[in-house]
């Protein structure tokens, strides 16, 4: 088992250099721009310590929303291609997500390159209180990829990031239903990028950011499931001060939009485990939620 994880690494890793070395034109022309490059490789770099250790399937960039445009014209001047045909799917995707279509290179005969533009960390459905991207990312840090300087957020921000991430993962309808987006990696990466960047990342810390964002219910939520895994003393301890009314009563539910929301009728260990999350939820699923799911299948893919 190690030997093949250890095989599957080195694949990721000479995929994911590829990735970098196809894109190098692209960072260049947009080194003077306002973007970071989240998860990926900058998290397995602050996670554990090295580029390569987690498996990754594209590039996530997050940029203000006012930038889009000129970062699309840049990868389309690099052959990248976006599928979505329609204006009308990219209005849904600009007013109903939290990124456009992905812009893909082909190289060879079977090798893509996927590209994410994020502008924003919070969901189509939030109605809370909205995060200045432009502010989010101005004091991003560079960081080396593979001999290329890449922007990325700093630890703390990284974190906040990931976080959102994680819930909008474990609370989609759309993501329960298409992979199985609640497993024990994701937790790992929080678990990690905790524990390996204490002094950035102190509990402390973490809240007072939490709370600027007024997200501490979310911030409670994943890290109340990666201690579940972990069974930190340390964590366990400081998940005090982010407990709330509201953090407890997500625990139990599952969906973005409050109007959506379902109790889950299994417990977190089962949810872990399944292999069809899907299989989980079906029963649950309205005539209106299901219009959703056929309607992001098919513009998300």
């Amino acid at each position: 088992m190690e030997i093949n994880q250890k095989n599957l690494l080195n694949k990721v890793q000479l995929l994911s250099q590829l990735r970098y070395k196809c894109l190098t034109p692209v960072f260049l022309e947009i080194d003077n721009c306002s973007y970071a490059v989240i998860k990926g490789e900058p998290l397995s770099f602050y996670a554990y310590k090295k580029t390569g250790k987690r498996i990754s399937s594209d590039i996530d960039i997050l940029i203000p929303r006012k930038n889009i445009k000129t970062l699309e014209k840049i990868l389309e001047q690099n052959n990248f291609q976006n599928h979505l045909a329609t204006r009308e799917d990219k209005i849904i995707m600009l007013t109903g997500s939290h990124q456009v279509a992905p812009w893909i290179k082909i190289i060879g005969e079977k090798f893509e390159i996927n590209v994410d533009i994020n502008f924003d960390i919070f969901w189509g459905e939030y109605t809370g209180k909205p995060i200045n991207i432009e502010e989010f990312i101005a004091d991003t840090v560079k960081i080396n990829v593979y001999g290329l300087q890449v922007k990325t957020l700093p630890p703390l921000k990284a974190m906040v990031q990931l976080i959102l991430h994680h819930y909008k993962e474990m609370n989609s309808i759309y993501h329960l239903a298409g992979h199985n987006c609640i497993n024990y990696n994701m937790f790992k990466d929080v678990y990690y990028l905790w524990r390996n960047n204490q002094e950035e990342i102190s509990l402390d810390k973490l809240y007072t950011i939490s709370n600027e964002y007024k997200i501490i219910p979310y911030v409670f939520y994943v890290l109340y499931f990666t201690n579940q895994i972990f069974k930190d003393s340390e964590l366990e301890k400081n998940l005090e001060a982010f407990k709330t009314v509201e953090g407890i009563r997500l625990l139990d539910y599952y969906g973005l939009d409050e109007r959506e929301q379902k109790l889950w009728k299994v417990d977190f260990a089962t949810r872990l485990n399944t292999d069809n999350l899907f299989d989980l939820i079906k029963d649950d699923l309205t005539e209106a939620d299901i219009k959703k799911l056929e309607r992001n299948r098919r513009i998300f893919g």
